[in-house]
């Protein structure tokens, strides 16, 4: 087992401050975001403003982190997300996701202080005109902060319900309900009615500075919440607000639709709090776990510790690769990223709660106390819980995503190989090898965020590239020895033919629609799951024999079993640590190996500032490793033993004295 590029020195005493200096000047495929980690320094260090101490502090005192805005904005960090032609940062999506997570596994609450625009932008680039891009490009880049307004209340997740409206006199009259940084925000996208029925009954508005700081405007106090403590969620109402004709975005009636194709990209964004706080619990879990001792035995060691962090690296590993590959593959399709992007939402929801909070188990009575690992572990959980639904509900999400399942079943009911798929469509193959090029940046074009598509026709890559693929992959597999890898790979082409089938049925059956059974919803729960083991599986395929992924040795299948293993069961409905139990342990030896070496839980290495602590047990690489070393020492023994046996044995048979 290797882990690629180790830092230079992984040390038990690195600088506390929080700009100590990186051992060796990044130059990795994320060295931006290693460069930033350096500079916010030390997580584990209690004296640093930008660690988890302070981190969990400010959450108690429900505190806004404006030292860390300060840092972060000066870093051009708040631009991450804006496309370079418009000034900004954003050279792909891929490289966002690692940049916003080593920030936020330090205290979630950073995104939201300088990136709760991104809803509000991504609205205006997929509907509005260039002007209102270069207007809202001015003001992220001046530094100001643009709400973004389109739930309500009443209505909860059915946003047809809505009732706040811009009437045919221009005027906006109504309130919008939990709007992120609604107190201090310089400027605003409200989504109105401005008719009565369907999705087409709906107008964007963007409100600037003027319009918001005007009397017609108020701004009720933030609510409290159970996470992102610190970040004012209000209410904005609206008393008769004059709406210039020119602050409409796009065309009238297209609001709705707007906001939802913008959302595709804010669902996938808000991911990185996800899979941030996640790491941050597991990273505590096991150092926890490695330094303490039950029985004589670090908790590491015993079977329960041992298989719950397996477990939870697992969950961690198969939302890192759904994530990333989604975030290459709005690049490359954005039409086709609606189902992608739906898929990555409920799964790194999903798995990085569940993730997060069996760290938190395993740290035992101390994850109840304020101070120390319980500290942080409470923070991750709550935090983790808020970015599940900032931006969607659960059921809104299922309820799209079983719109798409009934067009795929062709796909998965078709033997056809790779050669058949290529002939009806010769460009999937080359976007294929593009989506799984993790790290490369050459192959991604500019975003296009309006081409983004609310359509369902069957079109997502993974999906059908797996339908096409997965034979060869599952031969492959068996090639090299890896009968388990093999065998769930084609465990998962078959209960995707049976999903998508099922969902086909459904789809002419009344009885059995969403209006009168649960059945498509759970359907698309399923589908999530297998569509995730997919990416995962071709993940495998397109790095078997290149650079291994997770510190791996290329073409190892161990943390491929791990994951497929974990995601068939929860597919099928079984409970994972007795379903996938002995084929997890290879995810727990990558997740320690990783945190030995001061490396992100992320598919390609990047080297992170944190400390290692000097009264850690070892690693489980490291005990893998003796124990490799002890065993091939035990073997040549044997070896030396058998051959001295033998010979004595010769010895004896020709001189039988």
């Amino acid at each position: 087992m290797t882990v690629a590029y180790p830092p230079a020195a992984v040390r038990a005493g690195r600088p506390a401050g929080a700009f100590a200096a990186p051992d060796a000047a990044p130059d990795g495929p994320h060295a931006d975001a290693e460069r930033l980690d350096a500079r916010l320094g030390d997580p584990w260090s209690p004296e640093n403003p930008f660690g988890f101490a302070a981190g969990a502090a400010r959450d108690a005192a429900q505190e806004y982190p404006r030292q860390a805005e300060a840092l972060l904005r000066e870093e051009g960090f708040h631009l991450c997300h804006l496309p370079a032609a418009l000034g900004g940062n954003l050279r792909s999506f891929e490289d966002c996701q690692i940049l916003v997570r080593v920030c936020a596994r330090r205290d979630v609450n950073f995104m939201p202080a300088t990136m709760f625009s991104i809803s509000a932008l991504m609205t205006v680039l997929a509907a509005g005109t260039e002007d209102q891009h270069r207007l809202v490009a001015g003001w992220l880049r001046e530094g100001r902060t643009i709400a973004f307004g389109l739930s309500e209340e009443r209505a909860g997740s059915d946003v047809l319900a809505n009732t706040c409206r811009l009437t045919g006199e221009g005027t906006l009259h109504g309130s919008k309900w939990l709007v992120g940084r609604a107190n201090t925000a310089d400027a605003a996208v409200i989504v109105a009615r401005t008719s009565e029925r369907g999705a087409g009954a709906f107008t964007a508005v963007l409100l600037g500075p003027a319009e918001l700081a005007g009397p017609r405007v108020r701004r009720l106090p933030p609510q409290p919440t159970t996470g992102m403590r610190g970040i004012d969620f209000a209410d904005l109402e609206f008393d008769g607000l004059a709406v210039p004709p020119h602050a409409v975005v796009g065309d009238v009636g297209s609001g709705l639709e707007g906001a939802l194709r913008a959302q595709q990209i804010v669902r996938l964004m808000s991911t990185a709090g996800c899979l941030a706080t996640a790491d941050t619990a597991l990273r505590t879990a096991l150092r926890f776990a490695r330094g303490h001792r039950t029985g004589g035995v670090p908790v590491a060691d015993t079977p329960y510790g041992s298989r719950e962090l397996a477990l939870a690296a697992a969950e961690l590993i198969a939302t890192d690769l759904a994530v990333l590959v989604a975030s290459r593959q709005v690049h490359l399709a954005p039409g086709a990223f609606g189902l992608a992007s739906s898929v990555v939402k409920h799964v790194a929801t999903r798995l990085t709660a569940s993730s997060a909070t069996r760290a938190r188990a395993v740290v035992g009575a101390r994850s109840v106390l304020r101070d120390g690992p319980g500290g942080v572990l409470d923070k991750a959980v709550r935090d983790n819980a808020m970015v599940a639904v900032i931006d969607t509900s659960v059921l809104g999400n299922l309820r799209a995503l079983a719109m798409h399942l009934p067009a795929y079943a062709p796909a998965f009911a078709d033997a056809a190989g790779p050669e058949a798929e290529a002939a009806a469509d010769p460009g999937r193959e080359r976007r294929l090898r593009a989506l799984f090029a993790l790290g490369e940046r050459a192959s991604l074009p500019e975003l296009r965020a309006a081409d983004l598509d609310l359509g369902v026709r069957p079109k997502d890559d993974v999906l059908l590239g797996f339908a096409a693929h997965a034979g060869e992959v599952a031969a492959e597999l068996l090639r090299r020895g890896e009968t388990r890898a093999a065998e769930l790979v084609s465990g998962v082409r078959a209960a995707l033919a049976a999903v998508t089938g099922s969902a086909a049925e459904a789809q002419r059956d009344r009885a059995r629609s969403a209006k009168a059974s649960p059945e498509p919803l759970d359907l698309a729960d399923r589908l999530c799951l297998l569509h995730t083991a997919a990416t995962a599986a071709l993940a495998w395929w397109y790095h078997r024999d290149g650079r291994g992924l997770y510190g791996a040795d290329p073409g190892d299948a161990g943390w491929l079993t791990a994951v497929l293993a974990l995601l068939a069961a929860l597919a099928d409905g079984r409970d994972p640590r007795t379903a996938a139990g002995p084929d997890l342990a290879p995810a727990g030896r990558l997740a320690a190996a990783l945190d030995g070496a001061g490396l992100l839980f992320t598919a390609l290495p990047v080297r992170l500032g944190d400390s290692r602590p000097a009264d850690t047990a070892d690693t489980a690489a490291e005990k893998n490793e003796k124990h490799e070393k002890h065993e091939k020492h035990a073997k040549n023994e044997k070896h030396a033993k058998n051959e001295k046996k033998s010979t004595d044995d010769r010895n004896e048979e020709a001189d039988p004295r």
